[in-house]
């Protein structure tokens, strides 16, 4: 009997909607990613961000595709792979600045970090300079707000502006200040152009009002492990 196929789209969609006009609340339990870390901006143009995104991309391809490529892997069970998203951390003020970033891709419980490291050995196509940089990490996103976007990202955005109002009506406060949030990049932000990229925006919430939070009734959606 063959398993059914992991899918985050269908199985997950309250987590990945794209709405662009209406914020929502979610929970994230622990989970685990494959990850790789940079420092510059989340810009197409940049060449950094993009060559590691494809590296991580790459990895993550070959995981999710494991029998194709001879990898044995108790439990596996046939999934698509998950979309990047990025954790960004300001290291520079200003208009122009400098930000620190990991790019993150979920992965099943049964890819294990050793299953990673064999794979790492195996993989051909991704450049060694990245390649032996990836690692796993078992990360808890926790209580969140969201918001979708199309196009790149930026901090004093209209979906910047929207999300934290929309926190702030739900009886909410932002708990991530202004030097980092949670980016999410539904489509593949190497090879789709920037101003097409669906992108959704994420800040760590928790309770202001409680009774704002109860009069407003906005549900959260529990995510899957």
């Amino acid at each position: 009997m063959i398993n059914k196929e992991i899918n985050w789209q269908a199985d997950d969609p309250e987590e990945y909607t794209h709405d662009i006009d209406k914020g929502s609340i979610i929970d994230l339990p622990t989970r685990s990613y494959i990850v790789l870390s940079g420092v510059g901006k989340a810009d197409p143009n940049n060449r950094d961000f993009t060559a590691k995104a494809d590296a991580l991309y790459k990895v993550a391809d070959y995981l999710a595709n494991a029998p194709d490529n001879n990898l044995e892997i108790e439990g596996y069970t046939p999934f698509k792979r998950y979309p990047l998203q990025a954790m960004w951390e300001r290291v520079t003020p200003g208009r122009d600045a400098e930000w620190r970033y990991q790019l993150m891709i979920r992965q099943p419980a049964f890819i294990t970090k050793e299953i990673l490291q064999t794979a790492e050995f195996d993989i051909t196509n991704v450049d060694q300079q990245y390649l032996w940089d990836i690692r796993m990490l078992h990360f808890s996103e926790g209580l969140e707000a969201q918001i979708g976007n199309n196009g790149v990202l930026t901090r004093i955005g209209p979906a910047n502006i929207k999300l934290q109002k929309f926190i702030q009506d739900a009886g909410y406060r932002s708990v991530a200040s202004e030097s980092w949030h949670m980016e999410l990049y539904l489509n593949d932000v190497v090879r789709t152009p920037g101003d097409q990229w669906h992108t959704i925006l994420r800040n760590g919430i928790e309770p202001m009002d409680v009774s704002k939070v109860v009069e407003t009734k906005i549900p959260i959606f529990k995510g899957s492990k």
